[in-house]
């Protein structure tokens, strides 16, 4: 019995029989845990990506923080309105669709960063951002959905083969 025969008597290895008790409960938590662990969709990053923001050598501190300032800004866009129109995989148009513009409130009509030109600048970033990989991340939920389908084909599968037993015996 797995025991081990000393000077007292029989001692039981008790310690493996533990190991194989946890195993016993792990295995199914983990099973579950992979089955509900699903990929659901692809989300562009909040980080911006390499080569968005444009950084010129003769720039002084501050104009690289209003360039930063602004490209984030049109990042955020970018999340918030294009991605719900435009998927992964798919090519935003050429020319920006109507909502992609600054707020007034941060940036006033008619400031350097809500001009045309700017906003053209950062449609045309985002639209060579899109197809990058590196750009977007993928999310996943925990769910089970897949639970129900799955009781439902055990029994299905069970109740074909006890019918095939009973058909057996009956036949």
């Amino acid at each position: 019995m797995g025991g081990e025969i000393d000077g007292l008597g029989v001692r039981m290895r008790r310690s493996r029989r533990k190991y194989w008790r946890w195993a016993l409960l792990l295995l199914p938590v983990g099973v579950i845990g992979f089955l509900s662990h699903r990929p659901v969709m692809m989300r562009l990053k909040p980080e911006l990506p390499p080569g968005f923001v444009e950084v010129r050598e003769e720039w002084n501190a501050e104009q690289r923080a209003a360039e930063e300032r602004t490209a984030r800004a049109y990042w955020q866009l970018a999340l918030g309105i294009v991605q719900s129109q435009y998927a992964y995989g798919t090519n935003p148009p050429e020319d920006p669709v109507p909502e992609f513009k600054l707020g007034e409130r941060e940036f006033p009509e008619g400031s350097s960063e809500a001009s045309p030109a700017m906003r053209a600048k950062y449609w045309k970033r985002v639209r060579e951002a899109w197809p990058l990989p590196q750009a977007w991340q993928q999310q996943h939920e925990w769910t089970l959905a897949w639970f129900p389908e799955m009781m439902t084909r055990v029994a299905m599968a069970t109740s074909r083969f006890f019918s095939s037993i009973w058909d057996r015996l009956s036949g």
